[in-house]
């Protein structure tokens, strides 16, 4: 490798100064950040989203608890097993 004062040189005899590897930092910096951004964009809009509504967080309960006191119920109704533990 031949290294020339205000250039070097790259393998395959390509020359790049010190301009050109600047601008392809600052590409590659731009880059880097475009990413970042979209990436905490899509973040911030899937954690904005709205949770269910309180009225409905309420109707969501008071539905477990029909369907546990239907289950109670139903399990009251069943005839009673002669050896607990020594079924199938």
């Amino acid at each position: 490798m031949i290294w020339v004062a205000d250039s070097w040189n790259i393998s395959g005899g390509c020359r790049v100064d010190r301009a050109d590897y600047r601008s392809y930092l600052c590409m590659k910096n731009l880059f880097t950040t475009s990413i970042l951004i979209a990436t905490l964009l899509l973040a911030l809009i899937g954690c904005g989203s709205p949770g269910p509504s309180p009225e409905q967080q309420v109707r969501e309960a008071d539905q477990q608890k029909e369907a546990e006191r239907q289950q109670k119920e139903f399990r009251k109704s069943l005839p009673p097993v002669a050896n607990p533990g020594q079924g199938w």
